[in-house]
């Protein structure tokens, strides 16, 4: 079966998730026998996958994906790319026109730098460890997602497909992995409702991809007293927060968290002040019947030093500040694994 073709230059407005207008268009056809959308990929580069040992992933391998915060109220397509490969490591990125700064907050789909042996990636303070080789019925393992312990174990193996409950205290997380796309295709987590799904896959990216390397969280603020319940109608004290994680980018999230209360009225804003004097700021106004959870994110490269974040609340809604920091560059890892 011929490879599924990679997208070329979707375009993906920098704003809000829950109003995030995009469109999707194709690049030119991958070479037929580059992989599959299901199945065996069919290439000497995935031959001899499976379950028992980590994917040897290709440098130029790629994913088109559909992110689904359901929180946001929007689906978004994109595509993930292997740009580098060592050992054990392997790092994911993304093409430039295909990212938004809110992947940062969302935590999915995989971003950065990638642990083969545990499939784990950055969520916020920790690793995300997804998997544990070798996938047989009934291994279990810990794992941290977003903070939460979850017990891991593999409920059922068909062929070269595993799936993957994980549990814990209010958290639920359902995944997939199918070796030979060497990819967690399909995620499903209850406590954020966060969700991704694999539609392609295919080798040698034709294009150009931001690489990104060395994910942390740098910051994440509320108003005091947990998640914005100060005195509503008011404006908090300034929160005054040091940034050093040495990451040469960033991007900035100011997130209203209105779950339970999308249908009451309320008026907030939060303003942002980086330490090179650049002042981010988002106003919301939410109306009956938006989605419960709004973002506006920002990518800013003067990350480390003093920030001072404000919040003004006036209404039940929570907010939130966060920022993640990493190294970026833009590659063509399709000409380094000997692609076009």
């Amino acid at each position: 079966m011929p490879a599924t073709e990679p997208p070329g230059s979707p375009v993906l407005p920098l704003l809000a998730l829950a109003l995030a207008p995009f469109l999707t268009a194709c690049a030119p056809a991958a070479e037929s026998g580059e992989g599959s959308a299901r199945g065996p990929a069919g290439t000497a580069e995935a031959t001899g996958r499976s379950l028992q040992s980590p994917p040897d992933l290709q440098v130029g391998e790629w994913w088109t994906v559909e992110v689904d915060p359901t929180l946001v109220g929007v689906v978004i397509p994109t595509t993930l790319v292997v740009t580098e490969r060592s050992g054990d490591r392997a790092v994911i990125g993304i093409p430039p026109d295909e990212f938004t700064d809110d992947f940062l907050l969302v935590h999915i789909p995989p971003l950065g730098d990638l642990d083969l042996a545990t499939f784990a990636w950055r969520v916020m303070w920790d690793d995300f460890e997804a998997l544990r080789f070798p996938l047989e019925l009934g291994r279990t393992w810990s794992a941290d997602f977003h903070g939460r312990m979850v017990e891991a174990e593999v409920v059922r193996v068909e062929g070269n497909r595993a799936w993957v409950v994980m549990t814990g205290e209010r958290e639920r997380i359902e995944l997939t992995y199918d070796a030979d796309m060497g990819m967690i295709t399909e995620f499903r987590e209850d406590a954020l409702s966060l969700n991704f799904r694999v539609t392609g896959h295919g080798f040698d990216y034709p294009g150009e991809v931001m690489s990104f390397s060395g994910i942390r969280l740098g910051m994440m603020e509320s108003p005091p007293q947990g998640a914005a319940h100060h005195e509503v109608g008011s404006a908090a004290p300034t929160n005054v927060v040091d940034v050093d994680t040495q990451g040469s980018h960033g991007s900035l999230s100011l997130v209203l968290w209105n779950v339970g209360f999308q249908d009451e009225p309320g008026e907030y804003s939060i303003t942002a002040t980086a330490p090179d004097g650049t002042v981010f700021r988002k106003d919301f106004t939410p109306a009956p019947g938006e989605a419960p959870v709004q973002v506006q994110s920002f990518s800013h490269e003067a990350v480390n030093g003093t920030w001072e974040v404000d919040f003004h609340r006036d209404g039940p809604g929570g907010l939130l500040v966060e920022l993640f920091t990493y190294d970026r560059v833009r590659v063509r890892p399709g000409v380094a694994a000997g692609g076009g």
